[in-house]
């Protein structure tokens, strides 16, 4: 791994000697000079970005000519970045990939990455089985195979609502309301339900390691609790991976991209950049004015330094949790502002530690009851100590990382005895510019607000990963999203060079 010398002035670091430091982590998403914008002040541009994650990338990129992009960061990638130190990748966000995701992996192929990967799980150390610690039971070791069993078990009874595997629920998970197979009303009962009480039907089905480990998986996956996290959403997911829990870890957690997500992201930028994209990073707005009238179309973006850029359309890849911050003129719909209002749960921790020895390269585990419930090992650092990445659930009232240090080294202890050399993490709940991690819901708020959120309001089009039609909350979602707006944009774009053209003649 070529080493990168841009830093970026986010994320933070752990070690015994310097405490937690806040940014100076490699990666080579950083983009230095900061801003190229060539065109005058005042100019009109095609349409302005607002934000660099991947459908703000993969929107600047299908528009190009006459396209301004504003990102607060100073780093492409949004909620998805790599850092690049100790021999090997800290992926500080969205991480693995599939070819089960098709705009993902369509820009895998484009770029030439689509065979050069890494797998996250290495047998063949030391410590090379899963440990399980739930509630009720005796902590024991058993094999990966097993956990596996005892996790596919309790998550095909509990995603299984209509006794078919939910192939006739979710027959078209890219399309779940107003497909050609389902009645919407259909969808909408189970969109009611929350994973509270879908356990509360099947846990007596289950034995207690199932149960325990079913529920810690769910609030993995939601990022919220059990009573605030949508079954729709698990629904979903089991549609996307085949409607077959042996695909979870092959299609969610087991392949990445050997020159790390910031680098498919620089491969995207730097394609747009060719072609003509002006840019301004560590560039927050503040508002979007549509100014449109019967004789131009005319929106103009504030900055929080007060510059004002303008175009005739604009592409908002701004996150849920986050848009309510932005002031918009016209005001966006009441219904639009009730679901921004409400937002997201997923309010999920993600931290990699560097522990000593190589020993635990092959473990993973899980403990229930503790601020990490997950860990797993992913490779050996250049000093010969593995990589362990733990996760844990919503703790924002008791636990902040970048503070409690001691908390976060306790609880990988709990998952298994270890040695923590060094941390490196990404708080997405403190950030901003994220306000939370990839967007899991709440019940009823697919039904209700999905169709809106993905509507235009006049000439701003909504584009993020956080209202997909498919695999919303992920990499491939951004890019389907970015895809959508910046065509409809192309399309509008050329009907009104034509009007115009026509009028001249």
């Amino acid at each position: 791994m070529a080493p990168t010398s841009k830093k970026t002035q986010e994320g933070y670091s752990w070690t015994g000697s310097t405490g937690v430091r806040k940014g100076g982590l490699p990666c080579k998403g950083v983009v230095e000079p900061s801003t190229r914008i060539g065109s005058p002040a005042g100019h009109i541009h095609d349409a302005i970005v607002v934000g660099a994650g991947y459908a703000g990338l993969m929107a600047a990129r299908e528009m190009t000519d006459h396209v301004l992009l504003l990102e607060a960061r100073d780093r492409i990638g949004g909620r998805t970045y790599t850092v690049e130190t100790d021999g090997i990748l800290y992926e500080m966000g969205g991480t693995w990939v599939t070819h089960h995701m098709a705009f993902l992996f369509k820009e895998m192929i484009r770029y030439g990455m689509d065979r050069d990967l890494l797998l996250t799980h290495h047998a063949g150390y030391e410590n090379d089985y899963y440990t399980l610690n739930v509630p009720g039971t005796t902590p024991r070791k058993m094999t990966h195979e097993e956990a596996g069993r005892i996790a596919s078990r309790g998550w095909d009874i509990f995603v299984n609502v209509d006794g078919e595997n939910c192939r006739k629920i979710c027959p078209l998970p890219h399309s779940q309301l107003g497909n050609i197979l389902v009645d919407r009303k259909d969808v909408e009962k189970y969109d009611k339900i929350s994973c509270r009480e879908r356990f509360e039907e099947i846990k007596h089905l289950l034995t207690i390691e199932e149960s325990g480990l079913l529920v810690a998986l769910l609030l993995h996956i939601s990022g919220g609790s059990m009573e605030n996290s949508s079954l729709w959403d698990m629904v979903r997911s089991h549609a996307l991976m085949t409607y077959n829990s042996e695909n979870f870890g092959p299609i969610w957690t087991t392949f990445k991209l050997r020159q790390g997500q910031s680098e498919l992201a620089s491969r995207i930028f730097q394609d747009a950049t060719d072609h003509g994209l002006h840019y301004s990073f560590q560039t927050p707005i503040c508002s979007i004015n549509d100014l449109s009238d019967g004789q131009a179309q005319i929106i103009e973006v504030k900055t929080n330094s007060g510059s004002i850029h303008r175009a005739r359309r604009v592409v908002s890849t701004v996150p849920l949790n986050v848009l309510r911050t932005v002031e918009f003129n016209p005001p966006l719909s009441r219904k639009r502002q009730e679901a921004l209002d409400i937002g997201h749960v997923n309010f999920m921790t993600k931290i990699h530690a560097e522990v000593e020895g190589s020993g635990l390269a092959s473990w993973n585990g899980m403990n229930y009851s503790n601020l990490l419930m997950f860990g797993y090992g992913d490779g050996v650092t250049e000093n010969g100590n593995a990589h362990i990445v733990g996760f844990g659930k919503d703790e924002r009232a008791t636990y902040v990382p970048e503070h409690h240090p001691e908390k976060t080294i306790d609880a990988f202890e709990k998952l298994h005895p270890m040695k923590v050399k060094k941390m490196v993490f990404h708080n997405w709940i403190t950030d901003p510019w994220s306000r939370g991690g990839p967007a899991w819901w709440t019940p009823e708020y697919m039904t209700k607000y999905q169709d809106e959120l993905q509507s235009r309001h006049g000439n701003v089009l909504f584009a993020s990963a956080d209202w997909a039609n498919g695999w919303r909350a992920a990499i491939d979602g951004a890019l389907e999203q970015g895809f959508l707006a910046a065509h409809e944009v192309i399309s509008e774009t050329k009907r009104m060079f034509q009007s115009t053209f026509t009028s001249r003649i």
